[in-house]
């Protein structure tokens, strides 16, 4: 599936790839070593209590535990803002000196066990069943496009190839991008560019709703303006799936007017965003940000909603989330069952793996966090994903062929 394509166009285009294909092969019982995850929660602690390296210490502990004395690739990260990260990811490197480490900062965490914020959740992959493990940490402070390339650049130096000869059955991405500066497009649009057919799965990084200053980490490079894209070659089964919970009510709205680098629609159909919105919904202006949540905007490709979630009203435009662009035609959504459809999304995953799979890593949007508190509902999130050692954290933003809001994005590992 062409990454570009969603970002760029109004146009139907095929998304299968995105969410039904395995990829990889069986492997054998020596690959069966399951990853390993962790959490550590900072309930009834403060901010100014928190000891960083004991927390790691913590999860590192957890991490060699669940590895059985297996030795790691890769160690994904995932901490609250509120706790410092050199500190915490020197002291995860000492843990595991063989394995790439990866991290950024959260509007909360999870595992299959766990839910929280102002804590830590950790994933370690193995080095059983992982071929390679390259990563790179791109700047973008000088411009996504120029940072991207150099995080390619850096990438194929590493892995001896261009990323769009490497095989996609054997291989996936993982971005983790900052979550406050608007450059995810960007950067989805420079790693499509260069591998149009490698799935490369993620999150923009958060800082529990201050919406101030986040951070991501290739070891103990910290950036706060930054991504940090990883390249798995595995040799077992894997799949990627997005869930979102919404389906298509048929009302559409075509983008006449927009600022896409400030992700602002001035205008639908000839008309005031804000007003034309409203009427689609059947409300007065006055209500349309109190259905911003249950009502987002969806672009549909091939009857698959991705979603573009408002944020705020300025006068009568509308602010999202997510970029879109002048003659997109997008659709208004209606919620659904959050829970049902994660566990179905997750269902067919583990199915496409085999059946038993050996974890997974997940991003889940700071909105659907947001849903799942207000309804009580972290036991059955969380549940959703017993027996496979999991770990994820809540994002400002997901990835997978482009940035979309209010979705769940992961890979699966068999």
């Amino acid at each position: 599936m062409n990454r570009i394509e969603l970002f760029t166009t109004p146009t139907s285009t095929s998304a299968a790839a995105a969410s039904d294909v395995v990829s990889g092969a069986p492997g054998s019982s020596q690959e069966r070593v399951p990853l390993a995850r962790a959490f550590w929660s900072a309930e009834s602690r403060v901010a100014s209590e928190l000891d960083p390296s004991e927390a790691a210490g913590e999860v590192a502990f957890d991490l060699r535990l669940g590895l059985q004395a297996e030795a790691a690739s890769l160690v994904l990260l995932f901490a609250s803002s509120d706790i410092e990260p050199d500190p915490l990811i020197a002291t995860i490197e000492d843990a595991f000196p063989e394995a790439i480490v990866a991290a950024c900062s959260t509007a909360g965490e999870f595992t299959d066990e766990s839910t929280g914020t102002g804590g830590i959740s950790a994933l370690a992959l193995p080095a059983t069943g992982v071929r390679r493990v390259a990563a790179a940490l791109a700047p973008l402070g000088g411009g996504a496009k120029a940072g991207g390339g150099l995080a390619v650049a850096d990438l194929e130096r590493q892995l001896g190839s261009r990323l769009r000869d490497l095989d996609p059955a054997r291989h996936v991405g993982i971005l983790l991008v900052d979550g406050v500066h608007g450059d995810e497009e960007a950067v989805n649009e420079a790693l499509g560019n260069a591998a149009p057919l490698l799935d490369v799965v993620g999150g923009s990084a958060g800082d529990d709703l201050a919406f101030a200053g986040t951070w991501v980490a290739l070891g103990s490079r910290i950036s706060a303006h930054g991504a940090v894209v990883v390249v798995l070659e595995l040799e077992g089964p894997f799949t990627v799936f997005k869930t979102c919970s919404f389906t298509s009510t048929g009302r559409r709205l075509r983008i006449t007017a927009a600022d896409p680098a400030r992700r602002t629609v001035l205008e639908f159909d000839g008309r005031p965003a804000a007003q034309a919105y409203a009427d689609a919904l059947g409300v007065p202006v006055a209500e349309l940000a109190s259905r911003f949540m249950d009502s987002p905007l969806g672009l549909m490709v091939d009857g698959e909603p991705w979603i573009r979630s408002p944020q705020r009203l300025e006068g009568d435009a509308v602010v999202l989330y997510c970029q879109v662009l002048e003659g997109m035609e997008v659709e208004v959504m209606a919620s659904g069952d959050l829970i049902a459809d994660t566990r179905a999304a997750l269902d067919a995953a583990v199915a496409r793996v085999g059946g038993t799979p050996r974890g997974a890593v997940v991003f889940n949007c700071i909105l659907r966090r947001l849903e799942i508190d207000t309804r009580g509902l972290g036991r059955a999130f969380t549940g959703m994903f017993a027996g496979m050692p999991t770990a994820g954290f809540h994002t400002y933003g997901e990835s997978l062929v482009s940035h979309i809001n209010q979705t769940a994005t992961g890979i699966v590992f068999g």
